[in-house]
């Protein structure tokens, strides 16, 4: 009996870069972040530092992990590039960045110094506030810019990467959460 020619399976090609799969999955891993931002947002409203800050970075770290993941499959295996409405996603993070509030309102007008942040809290040991508040300053306002830049930088990804262009929308959530975060730390610190 003869022997029976081998066929030459053809390589599948990864799921991130097909355009049903890679659709699905993006939107599940973009609505689950930003549903988990929202949440994680909440439950750590009084969580310290080391809790909070991990727990509101990590759907975004996974949103965009994704993202850069079906950028590499889609460099590797030549894919169709995306669509340039993607970046629509880019603008709407960024349009949610600038307007999203991320200073509380006890604070509100008092956030250019720390000595101002100082005179609306309840306190009246200035020299103890001020540390603190510089550091809840210098905080929120890092944390806000690195995430501006962040959004800025799913863009340059976005023809090889749908999901990292749509992962800028929770990480806007995140960066203005974990902003707000530091000055409401701030005032938790100093209850009125």
């Amino acid at each position: 009996m003869p022997a029976q020619p081998v066929r030459n399976m053809p390589a599948s090609r990864p799921r991130l870069t097909l355009p049903w799969e890679g659709g699905v999955i993006g939107w599940i891993v973009i609505f689950g972040a930003v549903v988990a931002e929202l949440i994680l947002s909440l439950v750590t409203y009084n969580a310290p530092a080391v809790v909070a800050v991990p727990l509101l970075l990590a759907p975004a770290a996974v949103a965009l992990g994704v993202g850069l993941v079906q950028w590499w499959q889609c460099r590797s295996v030549g894919a169709e590039p995306a669509s340039w409405w993607h970046l629509a996603a880019v603008a709407v993070a960024l349009f949610a960045w600038l307007i999203w509030p991320t200073v509380p309102g006890a604070l509100d007008g008092a956030v250019g110094s720390a000595q101002a942040a100082c005179k609306v809290l309840p306190t009246t040991q200035t020299a103890q506030c001020l540390p603190l508040a510089a550091r809840a300053l210098t905080a929120h306002n890092l944390t806000w810019w690195l995430t501006g830049a962040v959004i800025l930088v799913t863009a340059l990804l976005t023809r090889r990467s749908r999901i990292a262009a749509w992962a800028a929308i929770p990480i806007a959530f995140a960066g203005c959460e974990l902003a707000t975060y530091f000055l409401q730390a701030l005032l938790n610190h100093y209850p009125g």
